[in-house]
């Protein structure tokens, strides 16, 4: 089962660059990096050449350093192949295990821009930061791979008229309600499995439950033993640790002291914590006060959480078979489960770079508000709150409109798609309201 995935469009634009420079694909574990890429290969190259630097055949071509020239003779002699310009992709696939690759990128740039060349990396910044180098800067294109979001869930499930009625949808266009329903219910299915592609696809062909939690189970334990390759064994169990408990924790602000009610010490957390978010497997939030750009992150204040998958989140929980017969979020897990899956939803939009997220509180002596998401768009702060049923106060918002400048104000929630003007203590504001299934289009829509 083939998933077509939004970074194939950019695959194509990086193809077709006269003076084109390396591509480093980067994600998680289990995101889908290899399928993407060698699909991408077969439609749009004659031949590749595919280095699994996992496996020890192919690692021990590129254990020591190596020139452009001797990649080449390597590749002609155990590999058989021929490097022709134009009509060959080379594939480095996992390249952290591989210093030597890692350094010849830079020379591909230099002196061979026509040579196609991709590299994936699960662990790459981790890897880097353990050998003590990096990739040169400018040498390397970059790009970002996450779990499906809600548009390529659609995709996946074959719902293409209403995926394409959903992505060219207008303010000024009511969504009829028997359409909104079924994107709902549809939406309610991805928050229950999440976006894994191989989840996905086994749900989608009918995969029974007890086979899903095999594959959740099994996901979850390589996380935990890929952390003997990049940590010592005194750091691994903390990272275990934090691997088992932070789905508990999604949605929501964490301290270090006393993480999961833990006697771990909290340098310990925090060096589990930020080496898990350059896994890419969580992504941490600061808080920010900021009232104008650029945002300023406050660093005494706890993080919130966003886990790599809501399905795993749910899997951890033992909480997925309660959502069968749920229809509105809000009547679960206090909401957390909407952050969640909104976070993640955000985040995935970030294809070239890393998104820089943030939540915003105000501080508790100046009257309380904290607004779950805030990041800057067309240089307006963007502010986001998660309403999990169709109704909710929006004091938070309210008082976010009332304190920043050039903002904007989005509500995501059940209820309909629209735009409305609000007046707040005499202060006009337009509030945005969002259906939970537009995340993946809502920063496109916000002028």
């Amino acid at each position: 089962m083939f998933l077509n995935r939004k970074i194939n469009k950019y695959l194509l634009l990086w193809k077709d660059k006269q003076n084109k420079k390396p591509l480093v694909i980067k994600g998680a574990r289990q995101v889908g990096k290899t399928s993407v890429v060698l699909n991408f290969a077969e439609k749009e190259f004659e031949n590749t050449i595919y280095i699994n630097l996992e496996k020890t055949e192919h690692l021990k071509f590129f254990k020591n350093p190596i020139s452009l020239e001797e990649f080449e003779k390597i590749i002609k002699i155990n590999f058989q192949q021929d490097i022709i310009p134009g009509k060959t992709l080379i594939f480095l696939d996992e390249i952290q295990n591989s210093p030597s690759l890692i350094k010849l990128l830079r020379f591909f740039y230099e002196e061979k821009p026509e040579i196609h060349v991709i590299a994936t990396g699960s662990l790459l910044d981790v890897m880097l930061q353990k050998q003590g180098f990096s990739i040169p800067v400018g040498r390397v294109e970059y790009l970002y791979l996450y779990p499906l979001d809600f548009f390529e869930y659609l995709d996946a499930k074959k719902e293409k008229e209403l995926l394409k009625f959903l992505q060219n949808i207008k303010f000024d266009e009511k969504i009829p309600l028997a359409i909104h329903e079924k994107a709902m219910d549809i939406f309610h299915e991805y928050t229950m499995i999440g976006g894994m592609p191989e989840i996905v696809k086994l749900f989608l062909q009918g995969a029974t439950a007890e086979k899903l939690e095999t594959v959740y189970s099994s996901l979850l334990t390589g996380y935990k033993e890929d952390v003997y390759k990049y940590s010592s064994i005194t750091n691994a169990k903390y990272l275990k640790y934090t691997i088992e408990n932070a789905p508990s924790f999604a949605g929501n602000t964490i301290t270090y002291k006393n993480f999961g009610q833990s006697e771990i010490k909290s340098r310990e957390i925090k060096m589990a914590f930020d080496l898990l978010q350059d896994t890419m497997m969580l992504y941490p939030i600061p808080a920010t006060q900021s009232i104008d750009i650029p945002l300023i992150p406050k660093n005494k204040k706890p993080k919130k959480i966003i886990f790599l998958d809501v399905g795993l989140v749910n899997y951890q929980m033992g909480i997925q078979n309660e959502y069968l017969n749920i229809k509105d979020l809000n009547a679960f897990y206090k909401g957390k489960i909407a952050e969640q899956i909104v976070g993640q939803n955000i985040l995935s939009q970030f294809i070239h770079s890393p998104a820089k997220l943030f939540y915003w509180a105000k501080d508790k002596s100046k009257s309380e508000a904290e607004i779950d998401f805030c990041l800057i768009k067309n240089n307006k702060l963007i502010g986001i709150e998660v309403k999990s049923g169709k109704t909710g106060r929006l004091r938070s918002l309210h008082q976010f409109s009332q304190d920043t400048k050039n903002n904007q104000i989005i509500r995501v929630y059940s209820g309909e798609f629209k735009k409305e003007k609000i007046e707040i203590k005499d202060k006009k504001s337009e509030l945005i309201s969002i259906p939970f299934y537009l995340i993946p289009c809502y920063l496109e829509k916000i002028n």
